[in-house]
C-alpha cells in the first residue's frame, strides 16, 4: 500500500483524501493546527486514514500533495524535511476565480518558486488544471472524458504520480519536464480552465497544436 499525503486540509484534500482512500491508499492529513483538529475529518472518510503533524506526514508519505492556496506556501513548507520527497504541486498563484484574484509573480515559473519552498523535492506539477469542483465530479471518471495532466523533471516520481491518477480511474498524460511541460499546466497554460476533463484524443490534438 502507497501513502498519500496532504499538506493542507482544505478544499483540495477533503475532495481527493476519500478518493485517493477508496482507491486503496493509505491517507495522512495535517494542518498548521495540529492533527487534534482534523478528528472529525478523519472519521468522516472510509478507509485507512490518519491525521499528523506535516513534518511527521512528510517523512511518512510516499506522495505528498500541496494542498495549500498560495499566500501559504512559504509558512506550510517551512522546517520540513523535503530532500527526495515525491511532492505534487497543485497550487496557483492565485486566490479565487476572478482576474483580480491573480497574484504577481514578477514573470517567474510557479514551480520555479515552490520549488525553492521544498528544496531537494522531487517536483511534480498535477491536479491545478482545473477547478477543484471539475476534478471532484469528474473523479471517478464517467466516460471518455478522463484525462488528467502531470509534468516533472524525475521520471519516477512522474511514474508514481501517474499510477495515483490511474488509481483515481483517470488517465495520466506525462507533458515532460516541469519547466516545460509544466507551463502547459501553469495558470492561464493553454491546456487549462476547460471546465471539464478532456478525452485522450482532445488531448493528445491539444497538445499538438501547441507544439506547431
Amino acid at each position: 500500500m502507497s501513502t498519500i499525503g496532504f499538506l493542507g486540509a482544505g478544499r483540495l484534500a477533503q475532495m481527493l483524501a476519500p478518493k485517493a482512500a477508496k482507491a486503496g491508499w493509505k491517507v495522512i492529513l495535517s494542518n498548521s493546527r495540529g492533527p487534534d483538529t482534523l478528528s472529525e475529518l478523519v472519521a468522516s472518510i472510509d478507509g485507512d486514514v490518519i491525521a499528523a503533524t506535516p513534518a511527521d506526514m512528510v517523512a511518512a508519505s510516499d506522495v505528498v500533495i500541496l494542498a495549500i492556496r498560495w499566500p501559504q506556501i512559504a509558512d506550510a513548507t517551512a522546517g520540513i524535511e523535503w530532500s527526495g520527497k515525491v511532492v505534487v504541486d497543485a497550487t496557483n498563484n492565485r486566490l479565487g476565480p476572478k482576474p483580480e484574484d491573480l497574484i504577481d509573480i514578477g514573470g517567474a515559473r510557479s514551480s520555479d518558486i515552490v520549488a525553492g519552498h521544498v528544496a531537494g523535492a522531487r517536483l511534480v506539477k498535477a491536479f491545478n488544471h482545473e477547478p477543484i469542483p471539475v476534478f471532484g465530479q469528474s473523479l471517478p471518471p464517467q466516460d471518455e472524458a478522463n484525462v488528467l495532466f502531470l509534468a516533472g523533471s524525475d521520471g519516477q516520481a512522474n511514474a508514481l504520480v501517474a499510477q495515483l491518477i490511474r488509481d483515481l480511474g483517470a488517465e495520466p498524460i506525462d507533458l515532460g519536464p516541469i519547466d516545460q511541460g509544466g507551463m502547459l499546466i501553469a495558470m492561464g497554460g493553454p491546456l487549462t480552465n476547460k471546465f471539464k476533463l478532456f478525452t485522450k484524443a482532445d488531448a493528445l490534438a491539444a497538445i499538438a497544436a501547441v507544439n506547431q
